[in-house]
């Protein structure tokens, strides 16, 4: 795995956790999966692509009433943290594409 870097440390209130986002890459594919079932429903690989595309983007309302971005890739709503950073990479890399905020999708969807 190549390291592209490491991002701040983040405080996450809903969960009372601190995160440090590690940025890298795998030269090769290597099996993932889910370390805590309580945190993570599932891991996934997911093409860049996929995610800068406008038609996989959109707002989800988290449970305290605040909306921030998702994306619904792989049959899955990636939301929450994953999404948050997800997102400012995207933008901060300038792989950003314009998309549409107000498009909204439930929390609980479903394929």
């Amino acid at each position: 795995m190549q390291l592209f870097g490491v991002l701040p440390r983040l405080y996450i209130p809903v969960s009372d956790f601190v995160v440090t986002p590690v940025l890298g890459w795998w030269r090769a594919p290597s099996p993932v999966g889910v370390v805590d079932p309580a945190e993570t429903a599932r891991v996934f690989t997911v093409p860049v692509a996929d995610l800068t595309d406008p038609a996989n983007r959109m707002t989800t309302v988290y449970p305290s009433g605040h909306p921030g971005p998702s994306f619904l890739v792989e049959s899955a709503l990636v939301w929450g943290f994953t999404a948050g950073v997800i997102d400012r990479i995207l933008h901060f890399a300038g792989w950003e594409r314009p998309w549409d905020p107000t498009r909204q999708v439930p929390l609980d969807w479903r394929p």
